[in-house]
């Protein structure tokens, strides 16, 4: 049980840190994770299926779920986010061509 205690410890500070942004992070905690899992049905392939065993296991997969729902959403954000940084060139340079051209045009008509 000291697998699955670690294993739930573990999953409250991935949570954290993907809440936090902090990728690498929580990337390598699951990657300690899951070693930690595949050592639980390694020594019993049918944990799954016992009592307090079943609902941690039920337990840690809700609440992937919910984490891998945030990291779903925080990518979606940061592609908007690189997509308009991407943009972001070009138009600064349409915003100065416009300026220019009124200012040209406000010139010339006032002269």
């Amino acid at each position: 049980m000291k697998s699955l205690d670690r294993i739930m410890e573990l999953t409250d500070v991935i949570e954290e840190r993907v809440l936090a942004g902090d990728w690498a992070g929580a990337t390598g905690l699951d990657i300690e994770r899951r070693q930690l899992l595949a050592e639980v049905f390694a020594r019993n392939p049918d944990a799954a299926s016992h009592g307090e065993c079943r609902t941690i296991l039920e337990q840690l997969r809700a609440r992937n779920e919910i984490t891998m729902a945030a990291v779903s959403s925080a990518r979606q954000l940061l592609t908007i986010a690189a997509r308009q940084l991407e943009s972001a060139p070009a138009v600064v340079r349409a915003y100065e061509r416009n300026t220019l051209q009124s200012t040209v045009s406000t010139a010339t008509a006032g002269g």
